[in-house]
């Protein structure tokens, strides 16, 4: 039967009969569910006349698709330029290390040997965006053991077991990664390693030469680390890791860490191992990767694999969330499971505990006695990366998208609480550590939102979510102080404890208070105290103590719109400069008056002209890189 339609009727006819969306034009934009009803979704029910469901489009790429990838690739491109300059100043220090080891106490020390290898191989194309790609491109496959030669640097064997001992009892209840056992001369890598990061808990006085003997250690396990590949050679970057952290320190050794990310991926740390009931690790079906190691051939050494990665990562997202880097683990790449009990590990049968899940998409541990401490550690690490890529999201000053963020940061803190009530009484160190970071991480999301523009009123529940975490932390302090700091503080302890110190002095600055409070004081005690083993806490003191002097002074009895309040005052309150420029400045934040606009919907930060922006709030100070 012929048509009653010309073809350009007939084509017009099909496009007018095309499906409509599910999905409304309004919700589609505020990024909500949609009910589909007809003609008004419920979400539109007050406006109407707003709610339109537009025509399918046909499939295929949008337009604007092929700019956009190419502004991507454009974007990747830097990042890789900028990796391989940061690389190229980390391997001209690396070729140097002989030289360091003969400034360093006089010692004249050999570069370790590496073995022959039958070949070398490229583990990634050259431009794979990844940190550290250049230190590991080309790598043998030969076993580290071989290439490994000791440089006799050492203290006498009784002071180094002794040191050991030291790692034991005060270092591995809150990174328990290795496995207690009996070392004997002649040292391997990890006891290195052990050395460098033991040594600030030491007062041996037949130890004359501590900064000597830390240098030409580090040095060494830095050397073996790039010669050759093994468990124990990334073992022992985790331990400069964990002395990094703690330590005043440049942007150049933040190398060390992205070494450590890179190694946990090349050799399979971040996937399950088949043979031990996981599935397999996703890589394409026609790429097969070379296995750098071989397998495990026990339970122990499974589980010390399992426990390093997840030391890996922990480190990793909090050196993200104090510094806004991105993730060098990112969340789709991790397939394992959580680290077994103690007890478990020290047994020899085979045990597959739970794979790893985010706290948002899974219920409480059926078994949670069979979980190693750890674990609850490794769920607060990724509760604080999570608030650092939400954070990290630009948001325009639009009321909608406001909204929608404070409904995020409502989620995401009640699921944190959630978690953390299911979190059974853990002793010690590492129960410190997991309380710390969870309630730096709920004072991270919250304290932006707690006081509102253009009013002294406090927002609820934001400001009481601060309050609570920031008392709590002043308790966890005081519990601290009473285990003894030197075995209780830690570099993630010490971060949380300065995210509390520098939210009281903010909201008693902005409440006109007459100083900063009891809490405020107790914490400031405590990061004084704990200095004195990790030296990073001597930086937040002094920020914190110049700030407090300046209040002293004087200057909040000023009740009129100062633009020019006291540097120290600015280092905690200009939230638009980053810690890493906090220490040292002189110049005062120039006054910008705020738009004549509506602005009760935004927080005090994003107008008041001395507090600026909060998404850098939280990073390292500046003072670690003042001498770089």
């Amino acid at each position: 039967m012929e048509s009653a339609f010309s073809p350009p009727e007939a084509k017009r006819r099909r496009s007018d009969e095309r499906p409509l969306a599910i999905t409304c034009t309004p919700c589609r934009a505020r990024k909500i569910k949609c009910d589909s009803a007809k003609p008004t979704c419920d979400n539109c029910g007050r406006n109407p006349a707003e709610c339109i469901y537009p025509v399918k489009l046909k499939p295929g790429l949008r337009a604007g698709t092929g700019v956009d990838m190419a502004r991507r690739i454009e974007q990747l491109e830097e990042r890789i330029a900028g990796y391989e300059a940061r690389l190229g100043a980390q391997e001209a220090g690396l070729a140097s290390v002989a030289a360091w080891r003969a400034e360093v106490g006089g010692l004249a020390l050999p570069l370790p040997t590496p073995a022959p290898a039958a070949f070398s191989f490229d583990l990634a194309p050259p431009s794979a965006p990844t940190p550290g790609l250049a230190a590991l491109a080309t790598i043998s496959p030969a076993p580290s053991g071989a290439s490994f030669r000791d440089p006799h640097v050492l203290p006498p064997d009784d002071v180094v077991r002794d040191l050991v001992a030291l790692y034991y009892a005060h270092i591995a209840p809150w990174a328990p990664i290795l496995p207690p056992q009996e070392d004997a001369p002649p040292w391997g890598i990890v006891v290195y390693a052990i050395v460098v990061v033991t040594l600030r808990l030491s007062d041996d006085p037949r130890i004359a030469n501590k900064a000597g003997l830390k240098a030409a250690a580090k040095s060494h396990v830095l050397s073996h680390a790039i010669e050759s590949t093994s468990i124990a050679s990334v073992q022992a970057l985790a331990l400069l890791a964990l002395d990094l952290i703690g330590s005043e320190q440049g942007p150049s050794s933040w190398g060390i860490l992205a070494l450590l990310t890179r190694s946990a991926v090349h050799l399979g740390l971040v996937a399950e191992d088949e043979g031990a009931g996981a599935s397999a690790p996703r890589v394409p079906s026609n790429l097969t990767r070379a296995s750098i190691i071989p397998p495990a051939h026990d339970w122990r050494e499974d589980e010390a694999r399992r426990r390093l990665f997840w030391l890996i990562f922990s480190l990793d997202r909090y050196a993200c969330a104090s510094t806004g880097w991105d993730f060098a683990l990112p969340d789709f790449d991790i397939r394992r499971r959580l680290p077994s009990a103690d007890s478990i590990w020290a047994g020899g049968e085979w045990h597959a505990a739970p794979l790893f899940q985010p706290v948002l998409h899974r219920g409480a541990h059926p078994h949670p006695e069979e979980l190693s401490p750890m674990a609850y550690l490794v769920e607060a690490a990724d509760l604080l990366g999570r608030a650092h890529s939400l954070q990290s999201r630009v948001v325009e000053h639009d009321s909608r998208d406001v909204e929608s963020r404070k409904d995020m940061v409502l989620t995401l803190t009640a699921a944190a609480r959630r978690w953390f009530a299911s979190v059974p009484a853990i002793p010690g160190a590492m129960g410190l550590v997991i309380a710390g970071v969870y309630h730096a991480t709920l004072l991270k999301l919250n304290a932006y939102y707690a006081f509102p523009a253009l009013s002294n009123a406090p927002v609820e529940p934001y400001a009481a979510t601060c309050a609570e975490s920031a008392a709590a932390l002043a308790a966890l302090v005081a519990d601290a102080r009473a285990l003894g700091f030197r075995q209780a503080s830690s570099p993630l302890f010490i971060w949380s404890a300065w995210v509390a110190a520098r939210v009281l002095f903010i909201n008693a600055f902005l409440a006109h208070q007459a100083a900063p409070g009891e809490q405020f004081e107790a914490i400031l005690d405590a990061l004084r105290e704990m200095a004195a083993y990790w030296s990073l806490a001597n930086q937040y003191v002094k920020l914190l103590e110049r700030a407090k002097r300046k209040w002293a002074a004087g200057t909040p009895a000023n009740t009129d719109p100062n633009p020019s309040l006291p540097d120290a005052i600015h280092v905690l309150l200009d939230l638009r400069r980053t810690a890493y420029s906090a220490v040292g400045v002189t110049d005062a934040t120039p006054h910008v008056s705020p738009p004549d606009v509506n602005l009760s919907h935004l927080p005090a930060w994003a107008v008041q002209p001395l507090l600026g922006d909060l998404h850098n709030w939280f990073d390292l100070p500046a003072g670690l890189f003042a001498d770089q």
